[in-house]
C-alpha cells in the first residue's frame, strides 16, 4: 500500500470522527513541496477552514 494513501486513510478517518460533515473530496496528503518540511504534507485545514468555520490554524490544531 502507498505510504500516502495510509495516512490519507488514517486522516479521513480522524476528519470523520470530529463529528463534521466535511467535504474530504479536495484534501490530500502528499510529498510537501520544499523537502526541508518533512516527508508528509496535507491541505486539510486549508480546504475544510470555511466549512468548519474556523481558522485554519484552529483547525490545524484540532485535527492533530
Amino acid at each position: 500500500m502507498n505510504v500516502f494513501k495510509k495516512y490519507q486513510d488514517k486522516l479521513n478517518d480522524a476528519l470523520i470522527g470530529m463529528n463534521a460533515d466535511f467535504d474530504l473530496s479536495r484534501v490530500v496528503v502528499e510529498p510537501p513541496r520544499d523537502p526541508s518540511h518533512g516527508d508528509m504534507a496535507t491541505n486539510a485545514a486549508m480546504v475544510l477552514s470555511k466549512q468548519a468555520g474556523k481558522n485554519p490554524r484552529e483547525l490545524a490544531g484540532e485535527i492533530t
